[in-house]
């Protein structure tokens, strides 16, 4: 998996970042655990046969005409490694940018996107592979996270990352070179014994998901847009229709009761009424406007706060 950095990630985040966002912290706590189990129990045998053995012959995905291949494997393979730098730089990138997208569009959403991605990444390996020269057993979340940073690309395109650690790259520049690499590899037939085609595969089913769910080839103004439009909301303006980030009219409907937490700052006034805190749409604009300009890192706490009851209020109603 190739190695992102984004500028401004201050000392701290991480802790504050896992304590709102479940989903994440959960398939760390997997993808890290299932990796360290290996490491010291895999040499452990159980009638005679290694742990390691049973894990690569059940639960990594093997090509569909191998005769080792079960429906499982398309969930068991995400979770599973084949080294330290793989994993290292798979829960890196799923840290730095699935954070933002769970407490923007909720749990279920994220989860949803998440494993769609990865079941996209594991079906183009065993579909296609096949047809440019063979197909070994697959493993690694990597169809899952190049499925993010598509998202990022789009919904964020303006982003500055730090591209393999040292290179300041906009986001929607950053993610095209890594898509354009992968297509090289795959025409080429590189035999790195990297899946350059389940990173294609979580790309491509991520890319369709938001074209399904946020507004159709609309969604990709905001990438065209290199400055913000007037209305102070650069990919959320009339133009950018159906996308996550559209403006609506602020009324009462569109209000959010959340409960109130007296955080103090003064970034973003609600309203209240009686002991709860009342969050608009004006509220979430204004948020979403400043993660666009300098990232979700650099909100205040009240301002997370805001977002994160936002999102769990949307999540329960869907």
């Amino acid at each position: 998996m190739a190695n992102f950095g984004r500028p401004g990630m201050g000392r701290g985040n991480f802790g504050g970042f896992l304590a709102n966002t479940p989903i994440i912290r959960g398939l760390l706590y997997a993808n890290v655990g299932l990796f360290l189990f290996e490491m010291f129990f895999g040499k452990l045998r159980l009638s005679g046969i290694p742990i390691d053995s049973y894990i690569v012959r059940y639960l990594y995905l093997w090509p569909l005409g191998s005769g080792n291949f079960y429906p499982w494997q398309l969930v068991s393979y995400m979770f599973l490694h084949g080294g330290f730098t793989h994993i290292l730089f798979n829960m890196f990138a799923l840290w730095m940018f699935g954070t933002q997208f769970e407490i923007l569009w909720g749990p279920k959403k994220f989860l949803t996107y998440y494993f769609l991605c990865g079941l996209g990444g594991g079906v183009a390996h065993l579909l296609i592979s096949p047809m440019l020269g063979g197909a070994g057993p697959l493993v690694g979340a990597s169809g899952a996270i190049f499925g993010l940073l598509v998202a990022y690309g789009i919904l964020f395109p303006e982003q500055l990352v730090y591209f393999f650690f040292f290179l300041p790259m906009k986001a929607k520049y950053a993610v095209g070179v890594f898509v354009a690499l992968e297509l090289y590899y795959t025409w080429n037939g590189a035999q790195d014994n990297i899946g350059h085609l389940a990173h294609l595969g979580g790309a491509v089913v991520g890319l369709i998901y938001l074209l399904i769910t946020e507004g159709g080839l609309k969604l990709f103004s905001g990438i065209r847009m290199p400055k913000r439009q007037d209305d102070g909301n650069y990919w959320n303006s009339k133009a950018n229709g159906g996308s996550i980030f559209r403006r609506r009219p602020m009324d009462d409907d569109n209000a959010i009761d959340a409960e109130y937490h007296d955080i103090g700052g003064t970034a973003t006034k609600t309203r209240t009424s009686g002991g709860t805190r009342i969050i608009t749409q004006e509220d979430i604009d204004r948020i979403l406007d400043k993660i666009a300009a300098s990232g979700y890192q650099n909100l205040s706490e009240e301002e997370r706060e805001i977002l994160i009851e936002a999102s769990r209020k949307m999540d329960q109603k869907g």
